[in-house]
């Protein structure tokens, strides 16, 4: 995972969120495959990961969207 700043460019908020979704996303079928703690975590993981990206954005950006 890449460090996200505040002044962050909103080109790469976007990239850094589509991978964080992407990474959701094979966490998820992996705990449907088989629902371990290990899986659990790397679920939980990814969704703080998006959170902080949605925090960094919402930081820099101060017009709605």
């Amino acid at each position: 995972m890449s460090v996200i700043t505040t002044d962050g460019a909103p080109d790469l908020l976007v990239v850094e969120f589509e991978l964080a979704c992407l990474d959701l996303t094979a966490a998820t079928a992996a705990l449907r495959r088989k629902d371990t703690p290990a899986a659990r975590a790397e679920v939980a993981n990814c969704r703080a990961r998006i959170d902080t990206i949605l925090d960094s954005w919402n930081t820099g950006v101060r017009t709605p969207l």
